[in-house]
């Protein structure tokens, strides 16, 4: 008996961090916001506080937005225009976002700018939408179905480069969320700044073996009318012109050995002496 006295008094504790808490000075005659008159003493206050909220909102808009709002004397106000402005989504406005979602494409960003470009754009159908929240059994399948619906429109945009990891993530049965295969795209390019290899002008090659063939063969064609040898002409003819200082000779000079005979001969006669 004592426990059930005792869980029932637990139950009618409210703790007063609850939204739900009400204290004993609340009651239906207080006022949330006050609204002063011209003569108040809170009068200069309000305004002072006025001033800035507007400030803070006509600041946070576009600016041919802020311009058609500039003359609305209260906050209030100027939210209250907004908000009838802009609650309700049109058909036009619906159709121009579903544009931009289908026609948006990678081109030349990188797989994280292109993801931010279409995050935005995700985020900003669902608040012009404004889809009803559900709790019934279908709650999981309509949500499995939107990020299926999302994940296509990703992969629709990517490069044609990711052809092959597109078809291996469209082949996964199920189909995996947003956030692996967003895993999978970025690892899939930082993997390949790795393995590819430094591009080379193969026509910047093909050139230079070209012009050294085709000047080979202009030496080649070449006839010396001096020496009589090929390679060069006779105005190039080291024996005319003399030869360089850091050219290097083939053979060995015929004069050399005797040369070297000579000297020896000389140095063995200078030592005998006539006797």
């Amino acid at each position: 008996m004592s426990q059930s006295v005792n869980s029932s008094s637990q139950s009618h504790v409210i703790d007063i961090s609850n939204p739900f808490y009400l204290g004993s000075s609340d009651n239906p005659s207080n006022a949330l916001v006050s609204n002063p008159p011209n003569n108040s003493p809170l009068f200069a206050n309000w305004s002072r506080v006025n001033s800035m909220v507007i400030s803070w909102i006509l600041n946070s808009l576009h600016r041919n937005i802020a311009d058609s709002l500039i003359f609305l004397p209260t906050a209030y106000d100027i939210w209250k225009e907004l908000n009838h402005r802009y609650e309700q989504a049109d058909g036009a406005q619906i159709y121009q976002i579903q544009q931009q979602l289908y026609s948006l494409s990678q081109g030349s960003d990188d797989f994280s700018t292109y993801f931010t470009k279409l995050s935005k754009i995700w985020d900003e159908l669902r608040l012009v939408q404004n889809i009803p929240s559900c709790t019934c059994a279908a709650a999981t399948g309509i949500a499995k179905y939107l990020d299926e619906q999302r994940l296509i429109q990703l992969l629709m945009g990517l490069n044609d480069t990711y052809k092959v990891l597109r078809g291996q993530i469209l082949m996964m049965k199920p189909l995996p969320n947003i956030s692996t295969v967003y895993s999978m795209i970025v690892q899939e390019e930082r993997q390949r700044e790795i393995t590819i290899p430094t591009n080379i002008n193969h026509d910047t090659i093909a050139m230079n073996v070209s012009h050294n063939s085709s000047s080979n063969f202009s030496k080649k064609s070449l006839v010396c009318t001096h020496c009589k040898k090929t390679g060069h002409s006779k105005s190039q003819c080291y024996r005319l012109i003399g030869f360089p200082s850091n050219f290097k000779f083939t053979k060995t000079k015929k004069d050399e050995p005797k040369s070297v005979v000579q000297i020896a001969t000389s140095d063995a006669s200078s030592a005998i002496s006539q006797e």
